[in-house]
């Protein structure tokens, strides 16, 4: 599984700079660390590799018969946290504790320099896509088209951030600070694929459950609405430069990307409130069981 993840991964990076360079054609490049994405990649594929084998040996062996996909969906979800707690925990710092909100225009918010802290955010997002779009495809529960579609966009969008370089103001907080809300998702996923330790820790998955829906709306509906219409007022108003430091091409395709993330986010947020509604209010299986039963009558 790590060969063939490796091997998805370069072929990854290879579409990632073919499409870049043939239909963006960037005036100039910074360097992109590939070498400490790819020690990230194999990193996440070695631990990936081992929480298989530790849950094999220390989780009830009758839990990980009746989890979907055994321990594959356990050892996934394991391994997300890492890299999205790294993420968050950059992102968070330098959005809220380095004064990275300072006044600034719209040049030095869309064209300022890379710090340090996003390059790390960047090269670890590369990373991570890469793996979890790698990984994605060995099972039906993760590789959607829309799941797919978002790892390897998110991918392009952080090479952008870090080689052109190009709107890492807004990249700490899109690709850093909204990943706050991944990290109880990631308990409720890890739940939701072991429903024998969601019976045996109901508290568990109902604080993970209401603090991802609580992260999720803030972080990701509220002030991504909000992050995105600055974006968009940045983008328009240098689009009228006769001269940009990056392609306008680019420009404009983020701001595409951009409506296909906000759809996905809200569309997210439609499913999020259906969870909640069977959470706290029920009738969600007596409402399929019903559907059921009406289809079979047909």
């Amino acid at each position: 599984t790590t060969t063939t993840t490796t091997t998805t991964s370069t072929m990854m990076f290879g579409f990632i700079n073919s499409f870049n360079n043939f239909f963006f054609a960037p005036l100039q490049q910074q360097e992109v660390d590939f070498m400490y994405i790819c020690q990230w990649f194999l990193f996440l594929s070695f631990f990936f590799v081992f929480a298989s084998g530790l849950m094999d040996k220390f989780l009830d062996a009758k839990a990980i018969a009746k989890a979907n996909g055994g321990s594959f969906l356990g050892a996934f979800q394991m391994t997300c946290f890492i890299p999205l707690a790294y993420v968050s925990y950059y992102g968070i710092n330098t959005w809220f504790f380095e004064k990275f909100q300072a006044s600034r225009t719209a040049e030095e918010r869309l064209f300022g320099p890379v710090s340090e802290n996003v390059r790390k955010i960047g090269e670890v997002q590369i990373a991570f896509q890469a793996w979890d779009l790698a990984i994605s495809l060995f099972n039906s529960e993760l590789n959607s088209l829309e799941l797919l579609l978002h790892h390897a966009m998110t991918g392009l969008l952080c090479y952008w951030m870090l080689s052109l370089p190009y709107m890492s103001f807004y990249g700490i907080y899109f690709m850093g600070v909204c990943e706050i809300s991944s990290l109880p998702l990631a308990v409720v996923d890890f739940m939701r694929f072991f429903p024998d330790y969601k019976e045996k820790y109901p508290l568990v998955n109902v604080i993970n459950s209401v603090l991802f829906g609580l992260l999720f709306v803030w972080f990701r509906i509220i002030k991504w609405i909000q992050f995105s219409a600055g974006a968009w007022r940045d983008s328009l108003h240098v689009l009228k430069m006769k001269k940009l430091p990056v392609p306008r091409s680019v420009v404009v395709g983020v701001l595409v990307l951009n409506v296909f993330f906000t759809v996905l986010q809200v569309f997210w947020c439609g499913l999020l409130l259906k969870e909640t509604k069977k959470m706290f209010i029920g009738g969600g299986e007596e409402d399929e069981k019903s559907e059921d039963d009406d289809k079979k009558k047909k």
